[in-house]
């Protein structure tokens, strides 16, 4: 049988002419025109740094307080005849912090292994610790013969003068208390620490006296 030819180009002419219309959908992936280049914006300038140092975020001001200080709180009553009061007196170096400061806030005069602890845990983590001071608020303490004060700023002084007391003034303590004010230059954290560091001043001015007058008490009689 003899073919017909002649309608071959006429049916790929009107092929290519489809494919045209449709706007080369049907090329094939190495004869598809490149996609258009991407355009990238120039990203804005960033604002100034916040004076609040990373990881420690601004706290809202609310009207419930985020940790408690009263014993109560704790169900511990003030007395070694209470079991957890006891028992914190005991274990001073694995009770939480939470427990670790109202004992030593309360504990009157069974505060020296509380306070040891709490300088302690300010020297391995200082940044924890300062948090949780934080977290107290404007909590006061009343205490026989004192005035009313913050909570945190009792800390503060215990963490101060255990150092000072026990421990001459470490160079540990002021290496970490150097590097807590490069981090925190300002805010409720700068002023605890300054806190520690006028308390520690004058808990060694203290200890300086007191050798002094133990020296002086020391020499022979004229």
């Amino acid at each position: 049988m003899k073919r017909n030819v002649t309608g071959v180009p006429a049916l790929a002419l009107a092929l290519c002419l489809l494919l045209a219309a449709c706007g080369g959908q049907g090329a094939s992936p190495s004869e598809a025109p490149p996609p258009p280049a991407k355009i990238t914006e120039t990203a804005p300038p960033t604002k100034p740094a916040s004076p609040v140092p990373s990881g420690f975020p601004e706290l809202e001001e609310t009207e419930w307080e985020a940790v408690s200080i009263d014993l109560e709180s704790f169900g511990i009553s003030q007395t070694l005849n209470d079991e957890r009061f006891e028992y914190i007196f005991n274990h001073t170096n694995t009770v939480p912090l939470d427990q670790l400061i109202v004992f030593d806030l309360w504990g009157d005069a069974l505060t020296e292994g509380s306070s040891e602890e709490l300088r302690s845990r300010f020297l391995e983590a200082p940044d924890t610790v300062l948090a949780y001071l934080v977290l107290m608020g404007e909590q006061v303490v009343t205490l026989p013969g004192w005035e009313p004060m913050p909570a945190a700023e009792i800390v503060c002084r215990s963490i101060a003068s255990a150092d000072a007391a026990w421990h001459g003034g470490s160079e540990e303590f002021a290496a970490t208390m150097a590097s807590c004010r490069e981090r925190y230059p300002s805010g409720r954290i700068a002023e605890l620490l300054d806190v520690i560091e006028q308390e520690h001043a004058a808990s060694m001015e203290r200890q300086q006296e007191a050798i002094e007058a133990y020296q002086e008490h020391l020499k022979p009689q004229e």
